[in-house]
């Protein structure tokens, strides 16, 4: 039978039953010269393992050594696809000597989307020639300095075919997109500003409401695919959201330079397409009673769509959660066309969380007598589910009855545990001009200004 040996054990094992302390690194014998028999790896999700022994450099029937191992694990630590890699070899003492080798890896988990920006040839066109010329390709990569270096130089050479004027290429972790951070490949040189931003197609709004709306935002800004998309989804999507319109598209996307500045002018042609009105409205979760809920919705089945008012009652909601003690309250929409039938289903998912009441009351500012007065007016219990919009609709009723002569500004806020789900309010009181006295001295300003001839209406 042959004998496999791992080199490390061996070294050690003698040494202990030879009684001899243990040999230092410079001393260990170098294991022999010999043929890899087989290689393996072990760790890997996304790189197949034929794909990793290939940009190792090794192969079996190869003359490989010690040395010649801890090289081709350094190539692969090299490419930076891996937080580490490993070698584990054992061999036999036939003649030749044969390695069996496993490399295990760990490979790196923060990886990016890849995009190509301003470089005026197909996307497609170049993830196909980077499958077919980088080893280990993938959709997704990691932002390190090799990886993108790599997958540089491999567009660089795919943009000089033909006898192009060479491309320096630059890449870099954008955060263009507010989705998800990306790698983005694009010449060195800097990105043209949008100077201006042109519209046609739409019909259901106003050419200037739109106009007023993108270039608010765009002009000046850096030119990209990404950025731009964003910007004509924040800025124009919503009115037409108003007006029932959930289907709008950007069919067509045309820069060229402005004529009076170094920047672009962007043309948009936008689909409108069909509007849209409110199909089911549905409600997941707990917290709230649903005939409460419903009484109170602003929209019915059968009435235009209308974004802005879908988000408006999930604040709405959210606040409702709050005044009933749920300070972790959380509400979701998904809003889901139906293009068959133009309606847009609405479902809100709300995530109330603990109930928080209320325990103490902390009031700086008063003395000990006009302490108890507060503290007797004060309505909330303890123990009671806390809504936090009392304390200041107390101060105002405080106010408002004038209990105090010379009651100045006055503040509240409350410390909440979330462990024991307590909450502690801070009333806070200062001396000064009471309200009534600040309006009074207000109304002489005004109407001296409009006495003495200093008033105008001209700013």
């Amino acid at each position: 039978m042959r004998s496999i040996l791992c080199v490390a054990a061996v070294c050690a094992w003698a040494a202990i039953c030879s009684g001899q302390p243990q040999q230092t690194q410079a001393q260990k014998k170098a294991p022999p010269p010999g043929v890899l028999h087989s290689i393996a790896v072990t760790g890997n999700n996304l790189y197949p393992a034929a794909a990793i022994i290939l940009e190792s450099g090794l192969k079996t029937g190869d003359r490989v050594t010690a040395a010649a191992i801890e090289h081709a694990r350094q190539k692969l630590q090299d490419t930076e696809l891996f937080s580490n890699v490993t070698d584990e070899y054992r061999f036999s003492n036939g003649n030749p000597v044969e390695y069996e080798l496993t490399f295990e890896v760990s490979e790196n988990t923060q990886l990016f989307p890849v995009r190509f920006e301003r470089l005026g040839v197909s996307p497609e066109e170049l993830r196909k020639y980077l499958r077919d010329h980088i080893e280990l390709y993938a959709e997704r990569i990691p932002g390190t300095e090799g990886v993108l270096r790599r997958y540089s130089a491999a567009i660089q050479d795919y943009l000089s075919q033909g006898g192009n004027k060479p491309v320096k290429v630059h890449a870099m972790v954008s955060n263009d997109d507010p989705k998800e951070l990306a790698v983005v490949f694009s010449p060195e040189t800097p990105a043209p500003t949008i100077s201006q931003v042109i519209v046609t197609g739409n019909k259901a709004v106003d050419t200037g409401a739109i106009l007023r709306a993108v270039n608010t935002v765009a002009i000046g800004v850096p030119f990209s695919d990404t950025r731009l998309e964003s910007l004509l989804n924040g800025a124009i999507k919503p009115l037409y959201a108003a007006k029932g319109y959930a289907a709008v598209s950007f069919t067509k996307v045309e820069t060229e330079p402005a004529k009076t500045n170094l920047g672009i002018i962007v043309k948009v042609e936008i689909k409108e397409g069909p509007a849209f009105t409110f199909g089911p409205i549905h409600f997941r979760g707990s917290g709230l009673d649903e005939d409460e809920i419903r009484s109170n919705i602003p929209f019915k089945p059968g009435q235009a769509f209308n974004a802005e008012q879908v988000d408006n009652f999930r604040i709405d909601l959210a606040h409702r959660l709050r005044r009933h003690g749920y300070l972790d309250a959380s509400v979701l929409t998904d809003s889901q066309p139906d293009d068959s039938k133009h309606t847009v289903s609405v479902t809100y998912t709300v995530s109330p969380g603990s109930i928080y009441t209320f325990q103490t009351l902390d009031i700086k500012g008063l003395d000990v007598t006009t302490q108890p007065v507060i503290e007797k007016l004060w309505g909330e219990k303890p123990g009671k589910p806390f809504n936090p919009d009392y304390p200041d609709f107390f101060l105002k009723r405080v106010e408002d009855q004038g209990i105090f002569d010379n009651l100045g500004q006055t503040q509240s806020d409350y410390t909440a545990d979330a462990s024991t789900h307590n909450v502690i309010v801070h009333l806070y009181f200062k001396g000064g001009p009471s309200k009534q006295d600040r309006a009074r001295k207000k109304k002489e300003e005004e109407d001296k200004r409009t006495t003495d001839g200093s008033w105008s209406p001209w700013p």
